[in-house]
C-alpha cells in the first residue's frame, strides 16, 4: 500500500502511522455508511455499549474529543433514536446518555463492519501481527 513513497518517509513514524490512519478511517467510513453512522458515531455508541450510561462530557472524555465534537456526535445519535438523554438520578442537573435497542443493534452491526474493515486495511499481516499491532500501539499511547 505505501510502495512507490521515497524511503525517507517510509522511515518517518508520523508519515506511516498518518497513512494507517486515512486508509483505516477511509475503510470504516465506506462500511458504517451501510448503517448511515459516522466512525465518531460508531465509536460513541461502542464506548456506551461498552461502559454504560455516562454524561456527554464524560462520553467526549472517554473518546479524547472536545466538546463542540461531542455535541454533534450526540445530538445525531439522538435524532436517529440510536441514545437517550435522562435525567441522572446522582445529579438531576445532568443527562446520562443511554443506549437504545436499536443503538445497541447498530453498535453490533457497526463491529462487524469496522472489523471487516480493518481486515481489508491490514491485509498484509496475519492475525497475531494485527494483535501485536494493536498491542503495540496501545503502549505506546500509555494504555497498555
Amino acid at each position: 500500500m505505501v510502495s512507490g513513497f521515497p524511503p525517507p518517509l517510509l522511515g518517518r513514524l508520523s508519515f506511516l502511522l498518518g497513512k494507517l490512519h486515512l486508509l483505516t478511517l477511509e475503510a470504516e467510513d465506506e462500511g458504517l455508511a451501510q448503517l448511515d453512522v459516522g466512525v465518531k458515531q460508531h465509536a460513541a455508541l461502542s464506548v456506551l455499549v461498552g461502559e454504560g450510561p455516562m454524561t456527554q462530557q464524560e462520553l467526549g472524555r472517554r473518546m479524547g474529543v472536545d466538546r463542540t465534537t461531542v455535541v454533534g456526535v450526540v445530538d445525531a445519535l439522538d435524532e436517529r433514536e440510536l441514545v437517550e438523554r435522562r435525567r441522572s438520578p446522582a445529579d438531576r442537573r445532568s443527562n446520562l446518555l443511554t443506549v437504545t435497542a436499536s443503538g445497541h443493534e447498530t453498535e453490533q452491526r457497526g463491529r462487524r463492519l469496522v472489523a471487516d474493515a480493518e481486515e481489508r486495511v491490514l491485509d498484509g499481516l496475519d492475525g497475531s501481527d494485527r494483535d501485536r499491532l494493536r498491542e503495540l500501539l496501545g503502549r505506546a499511547l500509555g494504555g497498555g
